[in-house]
């Protein structure tokens, strides 16, 4: 019942949006034919949810070499359990297909029941045990159950629709009455207003569904299966770090896979470590980003999925026998004042722009009694670079270097996205930023606790980059390395490199000099608009 509430909610705001704008319309008939394009839009969609997973079998068979299989095949007792949950919610059974890789990865596509697919990637059964392998493919069932693919297609129609409004609206020729014609104009503006929250909303309900298919697997077996399931697969994940096809795979299927993998990715470390240890208090610490970080909060705002710490708790906490109890998160003490004081400044910081360039606006017009357009885009540039400046010495503080590790790193709740960690890591680097693509000069780093992206600038933007990828990286792979530079994580973490020591070579990386450099040519710019033009 609550998911069909909030699905209605949902729908029933995406269609208030669409509604205001026919309504608009209507009173202007006669300026388009408004009929022609609803009907043109809906046939599109409609084509598009009906035969969209027949061009997705094509897509996965070429590209994927997915393959059709009885379920039987692969795993008798999952193909009763399926036979059950479909009989007893009286569902046609999916029809099942399996992509030989490494990389456990489950998800589903259809139009609707009659035609749905689930697809399981051979890591699934690598990786989770028979218990887990019946709670992921139960989550994709409750997708098919709760009728995820129709929901999703009427919302996209609506946001597609808004979209149409907006181009229409704005791009009209001019013609005909003056006031006719500002007020169309208005309601294009409001068409992408709505079409940019919509957006927002559309991934709101992609979330919950998460959340609802999550809930449906739990109440077919133990809602801990599934919890272990997901920490599993994100584990998974980074286990290969370096193997191109199953890398395209995962970023192909990223949205609607069975977590979001980039994200995961901290979990997937930090059950390894726990695994090792024999410690979850390993694995509880790293959620607490996910559970308490405002900056986790409002980066799951633009994610098809919930952050997976959120997901395994409300499972854990659905769960007659968690693997540990979701209220011994409490005993992590976290300074609240300390998380938001330091969110306040992070927002302050890096949207610093918005206050100083009114500033700059009325420090012109309070010193010269007048604004000329020169004085505007002075005004700009000048923001641009005081607040670049502002946010690069934000972003990269000097200092003393601490020495840590992965895993240090990403049980810290007071991770930024926008403040730099000063750190010196020391490991391996393991592969390419990018697995398979030769352009990508950045690195994967691992040490004894797990893995992480460096973000590496070269001293001559692009063209060093570009040399640095294709002659030098290669023969780093393997190489023990000493690094120094700033954490941050947002979805995902990632180093910041200052430089790395290989074997006795120092390489030195200058992402810190380009931002402070790009923010001096702002200024620079700036100064000359104001004084010399």
């Amino acid at each position: 019942m609550r998911l069909a509430l909030a699905s209605m909610f949902t729908l029933g705001l995406l269609f208030a949006f669409l509604l205001s704008i026919l309504a608009g319309i209507s009173y202007f008939v006669g300026i388009i034919d408004v009929y022609f394009l609803l009907a043109f839009v809906l046939v599109i969609n409609f084509l598009t949810w009906l035969l969209g997973p027949y061009v997705q079998d094509i897509v996965l068979s070429m590209f994927y070499r997915m393959r059709w299989v009885r379920l039987e095949e692969l795993d008798e007792e999952l193909a009763k359990f399926v036979k059950g949950v479909c009989e007893k919610h009286k569902m046609k059974p999916p029809r099942f297909g399996f992509i030989d890789d490494d990389n456990p990865q489950a998800f589903t596509y259809g139009s609707a029941a009659f035609n749905a697919r689930v697809i399981l990637t051979r890591g699934i059964f690598t990786y989770l045990n028979e218990e887990e392998r019946k709670a992921v493919v139960a989550h994709e069932l409750g997708h098919i159950h709760n009728r995820d693919f129709i929901i999703m297609s009427m919302a996209n129609t609506i946001l597609q629709l808004l979209y149409e409004f907006y181009v229409i609206f704005t791009r009209m020729e001019r013609r005909g009455k003056e006031e006719r014609k500002d007020v169309l104009f208005i309601i294009g503006v409001i068409s992408y207003i709505f079409y940019m929250l919509g957006s927002y909303v559309l991934l709101y309900l992609s979330r919950l569904r998460e959340y609802y298919a999550d809930e449906f697997s739990s109440r077919q077996l133990d809602g801990n299966y599934l919890a272990t399931a997901l920490i599993k697969i994100a584990y998974g994940v980074i286990a290969r770090p370096e193997d191109k096809r199953s890398s395209r795979l995962l970023r192909a299927t990223r949205s609607m896979g069975i977590l979001d993998f980039k994200a995961a990715k901290g979990v997937g470390m930090a059950y390894y470590q726990a695994k090792k240890l024999k410690d979850w208090n390993v694995l509880k610490r790293v959620f607490l980003y996910d559970l308490h970080s405002p900056w986790a909060f409002l980066l799951e705002l633009s994610s098809t999925h919930p952050l997976t710490g959120k997901r395994v708790i409300k499972l854990l906490e659905r769960s007659k026998h968690p693997i540990f109890d979701p209220k011994e998160l409490k005993r992590f003490k976290i300074d609240r004042s300390k998380l938001y004081g330091n969110f306040l400044l992070d927002v302050l910081v890096n949207f610093s722009f918005l206050l100083f360039f009114p500033l700059f606006l009325i420090s012109f017009y309070l010193s010269l009694g007048f604004l000329s357009l020169s004085h505007v885009f002075a005004s700009i540039f000048l923001a641009l670079g005081l607040s670049g400046l502002l946010k690069a010495f934000y972003r990269y503080p000097e200092g003393e270097f601490e020495k840590s590790d992965v895993l240090e790193q990403l049980r810290d709740v007071y991770a930024s996205p926008v403040r730099g960690k000063p750190i010196t890591l020391e490991g391996k680097i393991v592969g390419r930023g990018v697995p398979g693509l030769i352009f990508s000069e950045d690195m994967l780093f691992a040490d004894e606790t797990g893995l992480i992206t460096l973000n590496y600038e070269g001293f001559l933007p692009l063209f060093s980059n570009l040399i640095f990828a294709f002659f030098k990286l290669d023969n780093l792979v393997g190489r023990k390395c000493e690094l120094r530079g700033w954490f941050l994580r947002g979805m995902y973490a990632r180093v910041e490199l200052k430089e790395v020591k290989v074997e006795g070579e120092r390489i030195q990386s200058y992402n810190k000099f380009w931002a402070v450099l790009g923010s001096l040519l702002f200024l620079l710019l700036g100064v000359t608009l104001a004084f010399v033009w």
